[in-house]
């Protein structure tokens, strides 16, 4: 294998790197929204969170959002 050979691989796999981490990132994005309206609740009807400051789900595990808790004013 030449030098140029080499170098014409090396431009395809960098041009592939770059189209699969731009799949991966949509994966990425899909997921985090698949994951953002969280609603299990157990069999009496509780929500399933867990924690304290920070809320999460015991069942999907993921970062439930929180209300804005104003301190003053």
């Amino acid at each position: 294998m030449t030098q140029s050979e080499r170098l014409i691989r090396r431009e395809e796999l960098r041009a592939d790197i770059v189209k699969l981490e731009t799949d991966l990132a949509a994966l990425r994005e899909q997921e985090a929204r698949l994951l953002e309206g969280c609603e299990h609740a157990y069999a009496d009807g509780r929500a399933a969170s867990t924690g304290g400051r920070i809320r999460i789900c015991s069942i999907c595990g993921s970062v439930l959002k929180q209300r804005d808790d104003k301190l003053w004013g």
